[in-house]
């Protein structure tokens, strides 16, 4: 249980926080040629409000998957460089390391409760951004569930302990001992291989996040994407799509008009507290 003599903080402190994790992240990114985009909630307070979305918190990113498999594991293999600069990678919910699909940086001097647990509470979503060849919508969508599949078999190797219930349950125990056999570490480079052959940015192809795709649709072309241009968030600096018009409106469709007020709510469902 959270201690109750924690001081809460504030929304403007986390704000200030999130700021604070983006210019370390963008350093990091850069240093170690790591391509990024600001995404959803986020690209679109940076194109509307020039920050913030001034109803929401959040930060999320998007990154294409070679780098995205790049970043977890230089953020697992500097942990230590990492946590001198208050940052840690966290799994995304209650799943034992399931870094492929999502997860977050966190910044490690403050704390929550979740499930049960308590995890470091201020963060910034990752997503993995994916690029096939151009297809019909079928068969991106077919493409992107197999992604998601290899995601999970990834990360029942990582956990090395099967999640879910009852029939999922058995058949992800049988499952992962068949990885054991074969080898965990053998089979989780067989997914890295497999999934960079499918996923990989490519010229002309097609990009979305998997996960999100596999039931609902939203796909875009990579000439969108390309090479990163720069927008103020914040009176910082951050990588965007290339062209975030085509983008934002995929997402949101009118996106420059404000939703009603009362639509106008946060994504926070926890308190988050200083350590």
């Amino acid at each position: 249980m959270i201690d109750n003599n924690l001081r809460l903080i504030t929304d403007d402190e986390k704000k200030t926080l999130l700021v604070e994790m983006m210019n370390k992240l963008d350093i990091i990114f850069k240093e170690n040629n790591i391509t990024y985009y600001l995404a959803y909630g986020t690209l679109l307070g940076a194109v509307r409000h020039q920050g913030f979305i001034p109803w929401d918190d959040d930060v999320d990113l998007l990154v294409p998957r070679e780098d995205f498999i790049r970043l977890i594991r230089l953020l697992h293999e500097k942990r230590e460089e990492f946590k001198a600069m208050n940052l840690e990678i966290l799994e995304y919910g209650k799943n034992k390391k399931d870094y492929y699909k999502r997860f977050k940086i966190a910044d490690t001097r403050t704390v929550m409760e979740e499930f049960g647990e308590e995890r470091s509470a201020v963060f910034v979503d990752i997503f993995p951004l994916d690029c096939f060849p151009q297809a019909s919508e079928k068969a991106l969508r077919k493409k992107c569930k197999k992604i998601v599949l290899i995601d999970n078999l990834w990360s029942l190797c990582n956990a090395g302990v099967a999640q879910g219930s009852g029939i999922k349950k058995i058949l992800y125990s049988v499952l992962l001992l068949a990885h054991k056999i074969i080898g965990c570490e053998r089979m989780k480079k067989y997914y890295e291989k497999k999934e960079l052959a499918m996923a990989r940015f490519r010229e002309d192809g097609i990009v979305c996040y998997s996960e999100g795709a596999a039931t609902n649709s939203k796909f875009m072309k990579v000439t969108d994407w390309a090479e990163p241009s720069e927008i103020s968030f914040e009176g910082h600096l951050f990588n965007a799509p290339k062209n975030s018009d085509p983008v934002l409106t995929m997402w949101y469709g009118d996106y420059m008009k404000l939703p009603p007020e009362d639509q106008r709510h946060s994504h926070e469902y926890y308190k988050m507290y200083w350590r």
